[in-house]
């Protein structure tokens, strides 16, 4: 590579991440102006082309939020991998799977993967990301959201939904028995007061609210993790 070629690609690498940083930087000034959902099931579609949220998934902040995701996440996929313990038989559905940064790094072994999202800009970017697996048929990619899974009963043996809302009951009906579900939030509720906030198109739940949400889904062996970094980390298995 030239010295020449070596520079731009330092210079463009600089100038996406002092982009991303002004991007996050503006929106999380506005995250004060939101205001409480009326339908809880909006937060399905903030983040679709026409959503609330639609800065973050369409047009130049699509652009830059596709390639800071795989980077700014890397933690919380080392987190979700580590509970949920992908195995080579597993099929799995990763909910909000972004431009495929979980699957192409804590999923390359799995079986069979669907990547469902909202955004068709995320998705380009994941079907570049994951060109290979997609023409070797291990991986298929879904525009849609889990307010109603287009999957059939007892389709996977594994769910992911990291930094997406995922509705615990149509993880449920999708999950064989024994599947094993895990959820993360990245700004979950912590005030006790149990006054709702509302961030990013939707209420902020509670470790509360998770585990009492995991239970009327079904889900048994309901765990939670809490840190300052990854947010809220929830685990649900489905019985046998």
């Amino acid at each position: 590579m030239s010295t020449r070629s070596t520079i731009t690609s330092i210079a463009c690498g600089a100038a996406v991440v002092v982009a991303g940083s002004v991007l996050v930087r503006w929106r999380l000034k506005r995250r004060g102006a939101d205001e409480a959902l009326l339908d809880e099931d909006a937060a399905f579609t903030a983040y679709t082309p026409s959503g609330s949220q639609k800065a973050w998934v369409t047009g130049p902040g699509g652009w830059l939020t596709s390639r800071i995701m795989p980077v700014a996440e890397a933690g919380v996929y080392s987190t979700v991998a580590g509970l949920i313990d992908l195995q080579p038989e597993d099929d799995l559905i990763d909910i909000g799977c972004g431009p495929g940064g979980f699957v192409a790094s804590k999923a390359q072994h799995v079986r069979r993967v669907v990547g469902l999202d909202t955004s068709p800009v995320m998705l380009r970017a994941a079907e570049r990301r994951l060109a290979e697996r997609i023409a070797a048929g291990s991986v298929e990619l879904v525009l849609g959201n889990s307010v109603a899974l287009p999957f059939g009963d007892a389709t996977f043996s594994a769910a992911t939904a990291i930094y997406a809302p995922a509705k615990a009951t149509e993880v449920f009906r999708v999950l064989r028995p024994g599947g094993r579900f895990v959820l993360a939030d990245p700004q979950p509720e912590r005030k006790p007061s149990g006054e709702a906030t509302v961030s990013y198109g939707r209420r902020r739940l509670s470790e509360a609210d998770y585990r009492l949400m995991f239970s009327e889904a079904g889900f048994t062996d309901v765990t939670v993790r809490l840190d300052g970094r990854n947010g809220l980390v929830v685990f649900g298995r489905k019985g046998l």
